[in-house]
């Protein structure tokens, strides 16, 4: 592989996991506001807004930062809002049925299903462009998971709060490290 390829690879990789990040910061964003909005209007307390507003941020930046190779934005962005919010929404309409308990399990879980239907519904776009589409399926799996995991890292009490802020936002950045990783190399057709 040439220095040009290498050194195109490398701007790619770093712009995809500057994108991810600034969407996972939008998404964290967009979740406060839902949480606030749904608190205004009595909405009761539910796991959607989080599915919805990550998938609306993060497919948002990573749909304009791919708009150049792709060409889908929109769909990207469709792709993202619709995968992640799913799993978020049938657990909401399973816990409205039963009052089980919600832990991190539960939330481990429920990521790892979104990141199964946002790759599944991101592949379709990618399949056009390279024959290696179907490794982004298990890219999204890994980087949504271990996101959500480095967000669930964080010590209790107030006097960290902004080492918590500082790892829940660090999942934006493992996110785009993972895919970013995988997107190089199904770009390499």
């Amino acid at each position: 592989m040439s220095s040009e390829h290498i050194q195109a690879d490398r701007h790619f990789f770093i712009r995809w996991v500057r994108a991810t990040f600034l969407g996972y910061l939008l998404g964290f964003v967009l979740i406060i506001l839902g949480g606030i909005a749904g608190d205004l209007i009595g909405m009761p307390e539910s796991q959607f807004i989080v599915g919805v507003g990550m998938g609306a941020g993060v497919g948002f930046a990573q749909g304009r930062m791919a708009r150049k190779w792709l060409g889908a934005t929109r769909h990207w962005v469709l792709a993202s809002f619709i995968g992640l919010g799913v799993p978020f929404v049938v657990f909401d309409l399973v816990t409205a049925a039963w009052s089980g308990p919600y832990n991190l399990l539960t939330l481990a879980l429920d990521v790892a299903i979104a990141g199964v239907f946002v790759g599944l519904l991101q592949r379709r776009i990618l399949r056009s462009h390279s024959h290696r589409a179907n490794w982004w399926v298990p890219a999204c799996v890994a980087g949504w998971t271990l996101a959500a995991w480095t967000a669930s890292v964080t010590p209790a009490g107030g006097q960290d709060a902004l080492l918590n802020l500082g790892m829940i936002l660090s999942g934006g950045v493992v996110l785009g490290v993972v895919t970013g990783g995988a997107l190089v190399w199904i770009r390499r057709r």
